[in-house]
């Protein structure tokens, strides 16, 4: 009689061979390695599924790269659609992980909210009016020099248990700057803060408020330095205090950039902090490098009457009237690549390049011990 237990019955060799013939195993195998298909509808399901999921898991990352986008009507549907995802997201409180993970990214890095300070005007700074070219475009830099003349004094002594507070701050382009500043110093005693915020630019303060950030700063850290190397992201319509558009380029967009660069310095050297303005290089793409050549021209009219401000010309340094230049010879001849494909920003070479121009005018204005 056929026994009832599992491992009785395994090793019985009357029910083994009846049972496990090679055929049988040969067909479980054949099962086994079988190719399998799924229904198409099915798969479509399933992407879509988790698609949805991973929009409302991050639903708050949405909002955020669409408030990135260009004022205009497809800003405006884009944003809608963003924060409806948003909403949904935060009923279910599905977004709540990716705001955890935030808000524990931002206290790691202490990059803490504060209250908006009053929004700058131009009439707050007066600067002399950028002369531009029959197509409203600015004329080039000049590119006989890669920094401005000054006569500051020379500063404090520098010591490794004083050092120099230096604070770096700007869209992606200071990422690599303030690494180079940070790691290349040699003997300059320097303590520094790099604060790199990407996509960010004096024309969306609604993005992210750089004003209300630098006077955050100065209460909190008194920085001796502040390296600016932001602009590239300010090619782009901004809206005024009244809520109007101003188009990039016009007399009134450029009187209302003026005005917030102004500004911002004023907060910046408020404490009496030196501020480096870094200008922009030259961009691959003709009609963004005509935009960089205007935020050049623009800002070199706020800084030039400021002696507690110094212009850093890196124009020239990486093509000037040439041109953008992917690879150029260093001081030892060597090419080098100095800009990353993208045809926007500055490879880590190029960036240590700006930052030797900084440690000179650090030198020249500092005793380092």
């Amino acid at each position: 009689m056929e026994s009832n237990d599992p491992l009785e019955r395994a090793t019985t060799r009357e029910i083994r061979i009846d049972t496990w013939t090679d055929d049988d195993f040969r067909a479980a195998r054949e099962a086994d390695l079988a190719e399998r298909t799924v229904p198409v509808a099915s798969m479509i399901r399933a992407v879509a599924l988790c698609l949805l999921l991973a929009t409302l898991l991050t639903s708050a990352k949405l909002v955020e790269i669409t408030e990135r986008m260009a004022f205009g009507p497809s800003r405006d549907r884009a944003l809608d659609v963003a924060e409806g995802v948003d909403r949904v997201a935060n009923f279910l409180s599905l977004n709540r992980p990716y705001d955890l993970i935030v808000d524990l990214r931002d206290a790691n890095n202490d990059r803490r909210t504060s209250e908006t300070i009053a929004a700058p005007t131009p009439s707050m700074t007066t600067t002399a009016q950028p002369t531009t070219t029959a197509a409203g475009l600015p004329t080039p830099t000049s590119t006989t020099s890669t920094t401005t003349t000054t006569t500051t004094p020379v500063g404090r002594i520098v010591t490794v248990d004083a050092p120099l507070r230096v604070y770096v701050a700007g869209d992606s382009q200071a990422t690599y700057l303030g690494q180079a500043i940070t790691t290349e110093a040699g003997a300059l005693a320097l303590d520094v803060v790099v604060d790199d915020r990407i996509s960010t630019s004096l024309a969306r303060p609604d993005y992210f408020d750089w004003p209300t950030r630098w006077a955050q700063v100065v209460a909190e850290e008194a920085p001796d330095v502040v390296v600016l190397f932001i602009g590239a992201n300010d090619h782009q319509d901004m809206l005024d205090g009244a809520g109007e558009r101003l188009v990039e380029g016009t007399q009134a967009w450029q009187e209302e950039w003026r005005g917030r660069l102004g500004f911002g310095l004023d907060v910046l050297t408020a404490d009496g902090a030196t501020v480096f303005w870094i200008t922009q290089p030259p961009m691959r793409d003709r009609r963004l490098d005509e935009g960089m050549a205007q935020i050049n021209l623009l800002a070199g009219a706020v800084v030039e009457d400021r002696p507690d401000v110094v212009l850093v010309d890196i124009w020239p340094l990486f093509g000037g009237t040439e041109g953008y230049q992917e690879r150029l010879p260093g001081r030892g001849g060597e090419v080098t690549d100095v800009r990353v494909g993208d045809g926007v920003h500055l490879t880590r070479a190029g960036a240590s390049w700006v930052a030797e121009l900084v440690f000179e005018q650090l030198g020249d204005r500092w005793q380092f011990e």
